[in-house]
């Protein structure tokens, strides 16, 4: 594997810039997104235990059943948006490491001490 030139790290922080711009955009949406289903899931519990029939306990968990599947989705839109926070956390850490690249580089050039670029 070849050194990266100050052009290729250059190049690949601002995609790095451009997928943290995208990746927030998406998690806004899938905070949203979770937050409805939550609602969507807690708003339903609640009508079903008061449409059920029966004893306090009984009427508890028959909706606790009836629900079964907007919970699982609300569930699952929460374990979406843990993930999306968390690939946004490995691209801030590549892009910690595209900076150090990067400086690595121009410390490099400045310890050769010679006109980068110049032809004498």
């Amino acid at each position: 594997m070849s050194t990266p030139t100050t052009n290729d790290v250059i190049l690949q922080l601002a995609q790095l810039g451009r997928d943290l711009d995208n990746k927030q955009r998406e998690i806004r949406d899938l905070d949203e997104a979770a937050v409805r289903a939550r609602a969507r899931y807690e708003v339903t519990l609640s009508r079903n235990f008061l449409k059920a029939e029966g004893p306090m306990d009984v009427r508890k968990h028959q909706a606790i059943v009836d629900t079964a599947d907007l919970k699982l989705d609300a569930e699952i839109a929460d374990q979406v948006l843990r993930a999306a926070r968390e690939a946004i956390r490995v691209l801030r850490d590549r892009l910690d490491i595209g900076r150090s690249l990067n400086s690595a580089i121009k410390s490099e050039w400045s310890a050769q001490g010679t006109g980068q670029g110049l032809t004498a």
